[in-house]
C-alpha cells in the first residue's frame, strides 16, 4: 500500500503541474467560452462569433456615450445608429482577407499562423505586462476583447495577407517581373501620404471636443497655404510638433501603400485626394487624423524597390478580397437575431483557461480513479474477495 500511495501521489503531481502549465503559459491552447463561441452570424465559410459582435459593440457604445452623453441609448435614433453600425461590421475586408485565407487552407488559429500569433501573445505579455498574464487579461477584459479574439485580431491583421501572398508566390498567382511591378507602383492603386494624428488624451468628451479642435486648427492652417511646396513644409512642421502623437514615419518619407493596407476609413480619404491636397478630419476612437497626398518620389522608389516590390503584391491580393468581400452576403442566426446589443451578457475575457483546466481536472481524476480501481480490484483477487456477478 505504500508503494501505491506514492504512485498516487506521484500522478496527482502530474496533473498539478500539467494545470499550473495550462494557467500560465501565454501560448496555450486556448478556447472562446460557450457564449463567446455562439455564431452569431455567418458569412460564406466564415463564422462570426459573439465575442466579436460584443467586443464591437461595446467600443461603438463608449464613442456614443462620449458623443452624446451617458444617456445616449435612451435615444431611439442613436440605438438604431448602434444596430446599424455593428451589423455592417461584421462583414469588411477583415471577412473576406479570413475567407480567402481558407481557400487557401490558411487558417489563424491553426498550424504555423497559430504559431506566430502565439508568439505575439507571448511577447506582448512579457514586455508590456512584465510576464504578468493576469494584468494581460484585465487589460482585455477593459476592452471587452477576449484572449480567442485577441489572437484571431493578432492573426488577421499582422500576419493572414502575408501568408496569402506567399501562398500566391507558391502557386505562381503573382507576376514578380520587375517592369510590372514598376507599373503597379507608379498606378493609382499605389499612393503616398503623410499626416498628423492628434490624440485624445483623456479618453471623455472633453479630451474628443480638445483633440478635435486642436486638428481643425492644423488643417484649416494647412489649407490655407496656397503653395504645394510651402504647405509640404507646413506639414512636416505639424509632425515633428507638439500635437502629433504618430512617431511611425522615423524617416520622415511618409507612407507608401496600396490600395487595401490602411483601415477603410484612412483611404477613403487618402485615395480622393489629389497630389498636395488635404482631406476631411478622419474620427477614430482615439483621436483625429489630419491626412496629405503626395507625389510619389522616383528616387525613394528606386532605393526601395525591392520592400515596394513586396508591396506591389498586395494589390493584387486586395482585388480579390475586394472582389471576395462582393461575392458575400451576411446571414444572422436565430442567436444573433435574439440579441439586444444594448443590453449583452458579459463574457469571460480568458474563457479558454476555464474550458482547459476543467478537462485536465476531469482527465487528472479520471487517470487517478481508473488507476485506483485497477490496483484495488487486483488487491482483491489476490485476497481472494468474491467479484460480483455480471
Amino acid at each position: 500500500m505504500k508503494r501505491l500511495f506514492r504512485i498516487l501521489c506521484g500522478l496527482l503531481t502530474l496533473v498539478l503541474v500539467a494545470l499550473s502549465t495550462v494557467s500560465c503559459s501565454a501560448s496555450r491552447p486556448v478556447y472562446a467560452s460557450p457564449r463567446a463561441a455562439k455564431t452569431v452570424a455567418r458569412a460564406g465559410e466564415v463564422e462570426i462569433l459573439y465575442e466579436e459582435l460584443y467586443f464591437i459593440t461595446q467600443n461603438y457604445i463608449k464613442e456614443l456615450k462620449i458623443t452624446y452623453g451617458e444617456d445616449a441609448l435612451a435615444d431611439e435614433a442613436v440605438r438604431r445608429e448602434l444596430e446599424d453600425f455593428v451589423w455592417s461590421k461584421l462583414l469588411t475586408e477583415e471577412t473576406a482577407l479570413v475567407s480567402l485565407g481558407y481557400k487557401y487552407g490558411l487558417d489563424v488559429y491553426k498550424d504555423d499562423l497559430k504559431d506566430s500569433v502565439a508568439a505575439d501573445i507571448d511577447a506582448v505579455v512579457t514586455e508590456s505586462f512584465e510576464g504578468d498574464r493576469k494584468a494581460y487579461i484585465a487589460s482585455l477584459a477593459e476592452m471587452h476583447m477576449t484572449d480567442h479574439y485577441a489572437r484571431k485580431y493578432f492573426g488577421v491583421q499582422e500576419h493572414l495577407a502575408n501568408a496569402i501572398v506567399l501562398e500566391m508566390l507558391h502557386r505562381k498567382e503573382l507576376d514578380t517581373d520587375d517592369e510590372s511591378v514598376l507599373a503597379h507602383i507608379n498606378g493609382e492603386n499605389f499612393i503616398r501620404t503623410k499626416h498628423v494624428f492628434v490624440k485624445n488624451l483623456t479618453n471623455d468628451a472633453a479630451g474628443d471636443a480638445a483633440a478635435r479642435a486642436t486638428a481643425e486648427s492644423i488643417r484649416a492652417s494647412l489649407l490655407a497655404i496656397a503653395d504645394q511646396n510651402d504647405r509640404h513644409t507646413a506639414m512636416n512642421q505639424a509632425i515633428a510638433g507638439p500635437h502629433n502623437h504618430d512617431f511611425g514615419d522615423t524617416l520622415g518619407q511618409g507612407y507608401y501603400f496600396a490600395r487595401g493596407e490602411m483601415t477603410t476609413a484612412y483611404e477613403e480619404i487618402a485615395f480622393s485626394l489629389t497630389d498636395y491636397a488635404v482631406g476631411e478630419l478622419l474620427k477614430t476612437s482615439e483621436g483625429y487624423y489630419v491626412i496629405m497626398r503626395l507625389p510619389k518620389d522616383a528616387a525613394y522608389i528606386e532605393e526601395n524597390f525591392q520592400s515596394l516590390k513586396e508591396k506591389s503584391y498586395f494589390v493584387v491580393l486586395n482585388a480579390r478580397v475586394e472582389a471576395e468581400l462582393a461575392a458575400m452576403t451576411l446571414e444572422k442566426t436565430r442567436f444573433g437575431e435574439s440579441l439586444d446589443l444594448t443590453n449583452l451578457p458579459d463574457i469571460d475575457p480568458d474563457g479558454g483557461s476555464v474550458a482547459i483546466t476543467v478537462g485536465a481536472v476531469i482527465l487528472g481524476v479520471l487517470a487517478v480513479g481508473g488507476f485506483v480501481f485497477v490496483v484495488a480490484r487486483s488487491l482483491r483477487r489476490r485476497r481472494g474477495v468474491p467479484q460480483k456477478i455480471r
